[in-house]
């Protein structure tokens, strides 16, 4: 039983650890649209939980971009949406 304990004890520390070495490999990072690989789907849009992002329309097409890139976590949640790789982490 105690193996149990200590197996449940390591996988929750390792998944604790993995979190905040993210997080730190995050920082300092901001999401970036590659505008001509956007479609336009709105995906990435409907993930964002801090409205980072918006549509536009211009002589391109619709695409999206970065309204508030203050708010942005680079959390990645927009990054997992997009099919199209139209989203990626850069530099701040």
């Amino acid at each position: 039983m105690n193996v149990v304990y200590i197996s449940i004890g390591i996988v929750i520390s390792l998944w604790i650890f993995g979190n905040l070495h993210r997080r730190r490999k995050r920082r300092g990072k901001i999401i970036h649209v590659v505008e001509n690989h956007c479609t336009g789907c709105r995906r990435c849009i409907k993930r964002c939980t801090r409205s980072v992002l918006e549509m536009i329309e211009d002589e391109t097409g619709i695409h999206a971009t970065v309204k508030y890139p203050g708010k942005c976590t680079a959390c990645g949640d927009c990054l997992g949406k997009c099919k199209f790789n139209a989203l990626k982490l850069i530099e701040r």
